[in-house]
């Protein structure tokens, strides 16, 4: 098979809507009014660049962009070919994503209609095609024009927007669910309306001989001792309509540092598809660990089938050797355990959840996806779910969560809504999709579960009452059946489960299955419920796959996405930007915490509501990995698709949140945690490598001035994935509020921090003017580090190296006398172009 691409040189332009397909003549006919592109393109793309609109994520421009939802838009490719046509058996048009409804035109040939976004468009088009000039002519509109009020009249009290639930005017739109697309683009709490449109992905042309390997999945069947038995499963087509054929498939597995394995198979191909299964034994077979667990070791797999002397190859990919399982046994009545198994051992996730990481998701770069992951991976988490009102990514985001260790949660994309499974079409669209996607991803090692949707059976079973009270489970034969059955053909390996939160008589069972507690927490009506880490403590879920809590970017970020508008807390762009699950919980939380916000000039209240969030979701993280039978931890969430005041620990512009830090210090693969538990402090330790771990600790009380130091010290040894209790004691009669209970690692390998009790809001502390220094300056290549001290008890230290520096660490807490040694990747120009000058909240006077 040989491939022609065709993503580069594209022209495109805007029409009213009536401009129907038929009308494409005219439409070819038009010389001026056209843009200048590639692919992939949202429309919104070539207009920014054009200088038509401004930049729809920045202040509120977004508004100006609604006129293009209200257009059709029309892409236009002309592209020569040379090639002697009558040598191919098929010649295949593919469009991998065009967002949405569209209508493609092949030299005034109309090829079909492609009513998907989620599944590629794909035609046979050797008659069509001619040798010399072809034009090739789509047409795309954002969608909701096709929908009428009939086509959702069952379930319209049914679909969850921001408008109709009263949080925002402009975001949101209830015929979403008719279309298959990204559901968040018409707007969420989280997302403002920037209706996508485009061709999303790439666009080629395979010219295909006399067979071809359609499909190839290695499958991990067994893991014995060094060994890995593979089966590789090749679907491969014989194009002749009526002669068998005889075939040699050829299979290489390389990786570096290894033998190559290579297995060679004679087959006898029907007319059309045929199914070949190939067993293959890796020696030595080095296994795929998630994050923290071992090695993300990959294997390359070259698979190519000879007919005569004809050589087909197939695209060489990646794969893992690992197992994945989902432990659900049963631990008492009504209660079961929900972990994740690789290679046979139990892992406890943690991570968060992922949405697209820009609005306009066709023009997330491969370099963004990259630090994305890897910032995810420095954080120590091992898995993200991916949201279900969001995109299936690109190839490039599910290759680096390979390479990063990060498992996937993946759920299939419908969101907070019933969907119209009694519309044969619909149900036809969504087979097609799933199929496609199952197959696509499989090889991925980091995709451990297929989930059915967010969040859909809970809303049926309990979101709607009185006159919004459903008569029917419109998508229940999507996540019950269609799914689980595709999934089970075309990967039954990967586990699946119906839909999150999912699991006991009510889907959202704290000890069946995994749940979503926002009610327990930020949503909950009593502010003090939702700006009070402690009441995390009674959480005692089996898996928590979304909660959170909402907390404001950087200031150099917040100037940006404002646009050149001031910044005004209560200005029209500040509120725009502000999440709509908001609720006035940031102010709240200072108020609780530290001081009166209304005192407050911008950077303090970044700093102040900064330093929140992180307390909210680092003490939340560590609560959860204390619970002896939870064993995963996923909050709301990760990243974001603009900038705002919102759940994410990174930025729309990829600038850690002060978050980040909170969250990268709570999931530590060897990390110490103190609890107050049965009128005991107990001293939690974790050990998520594969390594023994051992080594000393310091506990006890110590006071902020450090005159006061009542400790004891043992000895801590954890086992490979572990968790447990190491020592606990009586609290005794220390002033809390002049000093803490806390747990001193002692020279380890680990980079273990302290643990610390923590007994009171930072605002009852009585706490001392700290002084900070630093010491030790080296300067590396690309980095430099040092070390910094505190004579008293300091909290929140921080530095002044600009909002796009990366620390190791950063807004921690050092006890008395305590040193910790902190690398910046940048450059040491940095250094002396600001100075190095320690902070934290409790600063003397210098």
């Amino acid at each position: 098979m040989k491939r022609m691409e065709l993503n580069s040189d594209w022209l495109v332009r805007s029409e009213d809507l009536w401009w129907t397909g038929n009308m494409h003549p005219a439409v070819l006919a038009k010389k001026d009014g056209w843009l200048k592109t590639d692919i992939p393109c949202d429309v919104h793309m070539p207009l920014i660049e054009n200088g038509l609109i401004k930049e729809p994520l920045e202040a509120d421009n977004c508004f100006d962009c609604e006129w293009i939802e209200k257009k059709s838009w029309w892409f236009l490719k002309k592209f020569s070919v040379e090639k002697d046509l009558s040598n191919y058996s098929a010649i295949e048009l593919v469009l991998e994503s065009l967002d949405v409804e569209a209508d493609i035109y092949l030299n005034g040939f109309h090829l079909g209609h492609q009513k998907s976004a989620f599944y590629p468009f794909k035609a046979d088009i050797k008659r069509q095609l001619v040798q010399g000039e072809n034009t090739l002519l789509v047409r795309l509109t954002a969608g909701p024009e096709r929908v009428r009020e009939a086509d959702i009249a069952r379930i319209i009290k049914n679909i969850c927007t921001e408008a109709i639930d009263g949080r925002s005017e402009n975001r949101g739109e209830i015929r979403r669910v008719l279309l298959r697309k990204p559901q968040f683009s018409f707007g969420w709490d989280w997302a403002p309306r920037v209706a996508t449109c485009g061709i999303m992905k790439d666009v080629y042309i395979d010219f295909i001989g006399k067979a071809v390997v359609r499909s190839a999945y290695a499958v991990t069947r067994s893991i014995k001792g060094s060994s890995a038995n593979l089966e590789v499963r090749l679907e491969i087509e014989n194009m002749h309509e009526y002669s068998t054929m005889d075939a040699s498939v050829h299979i290489e597995i390389e990786r570096e540092g290894s033998e190559t394995v290579r297995v060679q198979k004679s087959v006898f191909l029907r007319s059309g598809s045929n199914f070949i299964s190939i067993p293959v034994e890796l020696k030595n077979a080095q296994l795929w660990w998630p994050n923290g667990m071992g090695r993300q070791n990959l294997y390359t797999m070259k698979v190519t089938l000879s007919v005569g002397d004809s050589i087909y190859p197939y695209k060489p990919f990646k794969f893992g050797v690992r197992t994945v399982s989902i432990n659900m046994e049963k631990i008492s009545e009504g209660r079961r355990i929900f972990a994740f198994e690789i290679n046979g051992v139990k892992v406890f996730a943690k991570g968060a959840n992922w949405v697209p990481a820009d609005s306009i998701y066709a023009r997330i770069s491969d370099e963004k996806y990259d630090t994305l992951l890897k910032e995810a991976a420095n954080a120590n988490f091992n898995m993200l779910r991916i949201w279900g009102g969001g995109v299936y990514e690109r190839d490039i985001f599910y290759e680096k969560c390979d390479e990063y260790g990060i498992m996937l949660w993946h759920d299939f994309m419908f969101a907070c809504a019933l969907y119209p499974d009694d519309k044969e079409w619909f149900c036809n669209e969504v087979e097609k999709e799933i199929d496609y996607q199952t197959k696509r991803l499989r090889n991925h090692p980091s995709i451990v579960l297929w989930c059915g949707n967010n969040e859909n059976h809970t809303a049926f079973s309990s979101w709607w009452s009185g006159d919004r009270t459903p008569d029917f489970f419109g998508g229940a034969v999507i996540y019950n059946r269609i799914a689980p059955s595709i999934v089970q053909k075309n990967c039954p390996e990967i586990p699946y489960w119906n839909s999150s939160p999912y699991g006991g008589r009510y889907p959202h069972d704290e000890k069946v299955g995994d749940i979503h507690p926002w009610g327990s927490f930020f949503m909950n009506s009593d502010m003090n419920v939702r700006i009070t880490p402690e009441y995390y403590d009674k959480m005692d879920a089996s898996f928590i796959s979304e909660y959170g809590y909402v907390g404001p970017c950087c200031k150099t970020t917040t100037v940006q996405y404002h646009g050149g508008k001031p910044l005004d807390k209560n200005g029209p762009v500040w509120q725009l930007h502000n999440n709509t699950f908001e609720m006035h919980t940031v102010p709240a939380g200072i108020a609780k915490h530290y001081i009166d916000p209304d005192r407050l000039d911008i950077d303090e209240y970044l700093l102040y509501a900064g330093l929140c969030q992180g307390l909210m979701l680092g003490y939340s993280l560590e609560s959860f990995r204390t619970r002896r039978y939870c064993w995963g931890e996923m909050f709301w969430m990760y990243n974001d698709c603009w900038g705002e005041v919102g759940w994410s620990i990174i930025d729309y512009y990829l600038r850690r949140k002060i978050s980040y830090y909170f969250v990268k210090r709570a999931l530590s693969h060897v990390k110490l945690i103190m609890k107050e538990e049965d009128g005991l402090v107990r001293i939690y330790a974790m050990n998520d490598t594969p390594d023994e771990v051992s080594f000393n600790i310091e506990y006890g009380f110590i006071s902020f001035d450090g005159l006061i130091r009542d400790m004891k010290s043992c000895n801590v040894r954890l086992s490979p994935f572990s968790r447990q209790v190491v020592k606990e004691f009586a609290r005794g009669s220390h002033d809390t509020k002049k000093g803490v209970y806390c747990a001193l690692p002692g020279e380890n390998e680990y980079d273990l921090i302290p643990a610390v009790l923590r007994t009171s809001s930072y605002r009852d502390l009585e706490m001392p003017r700290a002084a900070l220094g630093i010491s030790d300056l080296v300067c590396d290549e690309g980095s430099f580090s040092f070390t910094v001290t505190s004579d008293l008890y300091a909290h929140a230290v921080h530095f002044n190296l600009g909002d796009d520096v990366k620390l190791s660490d950063e807004y921690f807490d050092l006890l008395p006398g305590e040193s910790r040694r902190v690398t910046v990747y940048c450059d040491h120009e940095k250094l002396a172009e600001k100075g190095l000058k320690p902070r934290c909240i409790n600063q003397a006077s210098q």
